[in-house]
């Protein structure tokens, strides 16, 4: 035999013997891992494409690493034009509207998107306003963080007009991994031990999973370049390598929470259970799920009142997650590169997200505007999540704050036809008669932060009921009963509201039972309306998290104050007690002229006046006698507007007795009417109005 025929034999000898080898250890694969090597999710699931490990890297370049400790919020970008990084914090300006996205890394990749889609929602609908977007969101961010954020940059003086929550997938994850797996308080920040500092041989233990998690990052990208790739000798050592590095990270994992418990510090750790103890308040991870969705829950609705108190409206969206069942058709790259069946989050959100949704379905009871973003891929085939945690690409990105804005429309337009308002009449046109149909509009779901600031709770125990009232519309309110932690036996006693009327007309007969009369020993003076009434029988319900709420309607007519409670319904003693002032108005009346001047002066006057009374913006809507000075654009309105922002208490002239008055000047033309009073920006929501005829000057 020639010698080219010899190598020719051992080439295909070899080829042979390769082709075998191959067979075999695609046999063998098949047997241990259910599939053929590069055939099944699960295979390529351990060889990532270029774009997933891309966006790792970026998420390990913009995320975790690199950051800075922050005393209050666990630790922030270390940017100094991050938002939270700025003093002072950002405040409105004129022509534009101020958007606070906080959340999680899911709203720090949407950031970009949010503002991309605002921008196009301005210009489609030609607004002439400019929205800018502070990103505060951040990697690993989870509630309370939000509440802190917000809180904290309030405080230092900064201002919003809508600020957006996007969360829900760290508040539980993030929770039980700080509990179970670092030995954390599950409400301090992501990973905040590593930021206090580790002993020695903590640090090398935290350094040798820090080198296997590499490892395992230059093993994927191995197995996914070709042509190793379609090796299946190559695909089990491969694979051999990896889940022994990750057998090693999750012993080591185990091994450096032992080590923290043991060396437990409440200044570094925080207040967290014992790992190991028989206490009953040891949660499991159904109870720390539990908990979690209640601070949750809580804090959703902490940064609804501090937004309403800032003047600003407050969105709440519950981010997508790809564990949500039926919440998305998976592709095939989605199930190889971003689903893990055996994920240790996946039982934790199954199990959660029911409870979540209730608690969803109470925020937006309590009048917060919430939306479950969860289902928003349910009938989209493209592929959208990018990796095992909750990401998406780019077009889904676009998506989400499609969604995110499009919920939004109500707040924006409310904002923008009442910053237009307050323009020259010249630029806002038309715009301002949208702006007093806005304030004529009450948003039933927003929040009044006069109205809060003018109706505190007043109960003499907390165990008892939180009493708030709610401006329903023009002419009634409602009065909202709230209690968290609450049982069948809270609510079985009566309830019981005596109504002072402004006007004696509206004073009912007394009523002569005993019940009226140990209310009348334990009320202030006589002349009030009573009324009793059954928690049940009013439409009072206990939710899944152990909330009661109910609410009362008021009359329509005028109401100086109301005295509210719960008496035994044996023995008729008040078991508690909360009095509510509603009066909120000025006396208005038109000083005369003064002899230097050609116009009349509008004067706003007020008895025990407090600088929340002067702090709503006042509306000022003039009627012409003659139609043709109206100012451009008004005709339709049929009036012209003058509304002008609160004024501070020295601009109000609060006098030593506590009174205030507030002047404005009127125009020279022939009026043929006036309506006056104040709304709030936020919300278009009126507080009080008076309607004048004063006739020609």
């Amino acid at each position: 035999m020639s010698r080219s025929k010899r190598i020719l034999f051992y080439c295909l000898m070899v080829v042979m013997t390769l082709g075998v080898i191959e067979g075999m250890a695609q046999a063998a694969y098949y047997i241990a891992y259910g599939e053929f090597n590069g055939a099944g999710p699960a295979g390529r699931s351990r060889s990532p494409t270029p774009a997933v490990e891309a966006n790792r890297v970026e998420h390990l370049r913009t995320g975790t690493s690199g950051r800075i400790s922050h005393p209050y919020y666990g630790y922030t970008r270390p940017e100094a034009d991050y938002a939270l990084n700025q003093l002072p914090p950002p405040r409105r300006q004129e022509g534009v509207v101020l958007i606070a996205l906080v959340g999680g890394s899911m709203g720090l990749y949407v950031t970009e998107a949010f503002r991309s889609a605002l921008k196009d929602w301005f210009r489609d609908n030609d607004i002439p306003l400019r929205p800018v977007v502070l990103g505060l969101a951040y990697s690993g961010i989870k509630q309370p963080q939000q509440v802190m954020q917000i809180a904290n940059t309030l405080a230092l003086g900064g201002e919003y007009d809508i600020i957006v929550n996007l969360d829900g997938r760290n508040e539980l994850a993030i929770t039980h991994q700080n509990y179970f797996s670092s030995g954390l308080s599950p409400f301090y920040p992501y990973g905040w031990y590593q930021r206090q500092g580790l002993t020695d041989p903590q640090m090398l233990v935290a350094n040798r999973i820090y080198a296997l998690r590499q490892r395992q990052q230059r093993i994927g990208a191995a197995a996914g370049a070709r042509p190793w790739r379609w090796s299946a000798l190559y695909g089990i050592v491969n694979r051999y390598r990896w889940e022994r590095a990750g057998a090693q990270i999750l012993t080591l994992n185990h091994e450096l929470a032992d080590a923290l418990a043991a060396e437990y510090d409440l200044e570094n750790y925080g207040p967290v259970w014992p790992a190991e103890s028989d206490d009953a308040m040891a949660p499991d991870r159904d109870d720390l799920s539990r908990i979690a969705l209640r601070v949750w829950y809580r804090s959703s609705a902490l940064l609804n009142d501090l937004a309403a108190a800032a003047g600003a409206e407050y969105y709440h969206f519950q981010q997508p997650n790809q564990y949500v069942p039926d919440s998305k058709p998976f592709t095939s790259a989605e199930l190889a590169d971003a689903y893990d069946p055996d994920n240790d989050s996946v039982a934790i959100y199954r199990g959660a997200y029911p409870l979540l949704r209730r608690l969803g379905d109470e925020l937006r009871r309590q009048g917060i505007n919430y939306y479950d973003l969860t289902q928003i891929f349910a009938d989209n085939r493209e592929t959208l999540y990018i990796n095992r945690c909750c990401h998406v690409n780019a077009r889904g990105n676009a998506l989400l704050a499609e969604s995110m804005v499009q919920r939004l429309e109500p707040a924006l337009r409310r904002r923008a036809a009442l910053a237009l308002a307050l323009a020259p009449d010249a630029a806002a046109g038309a715009a301002s008669a949208t702006a007093s149909t806005a304030a004529a509009t009450p948003t039933p779901t927003a929040l009044d932060a006069a109205i809060r600031e003018s109706s505190p709770a007043h109960t003499v125990n907390k165990l008892y009921f939180d009493v708030r009232y709610h401006a329903a519309d023009a002419d009634a309110g409602a009065l909202h009963y709230a209690r968290a932690d609450c049982r069948a036996a809270d609510t079985a006693d009566p309830f019981f509201v005596r109504i002072t009327p402004v006007n004696a007309a509206d004073r009912r007969p007394a009523s002569s039972s005993s019940a009226d009369a140990n209310a009348d020993a334990n009320a202030d003076g006589a002349g009030s309306n009573r009324d009793d009434f059954g928690f049940r029988e009013q439409g009072g319900v206990i939710d899944a998290a152990g909330q009661c709420v109910v609410e009362y309607r008021l009359p329509d007519y005028a109401i100086a104050s109301v005295l509210t409670g719960q008496f035994s319904a044996a023995t008729g003693q008040t078991l508690w007690s909360a009095r509510i002032t509603l009066d909120l108005g000025f006396e208005v009346q038109i000083a005369d002229a003064d002899t230097d001047t050609d116009a009349d002066t509008l004067r706003y006057a007020r008895a025990n006046c407090l600088p929340i009374h002067l702090a709503a913006e006042f509306f000022l809507h003039i009627t012409p006698a003659d139609a043709g000075d109206l100012a451009p654009g008004r005709a339709a309105a049929g009036f012209n507007n003058y509304d002008f922002p609160g004024v501070s208490p020295a601009d109000g002239a609060i006098d030593a007795g506590g009174g205030c008055v507030v002047e404005r000047p009127l125009p020279e033309y022939d009026i043929a009417s006036i309506s006056t009073g104040q709304y709030i920006r936020a919300t278009g929501r009126r507080l009080w109005e008076i309607r004048l005829a004063p006739g020609p000057p």
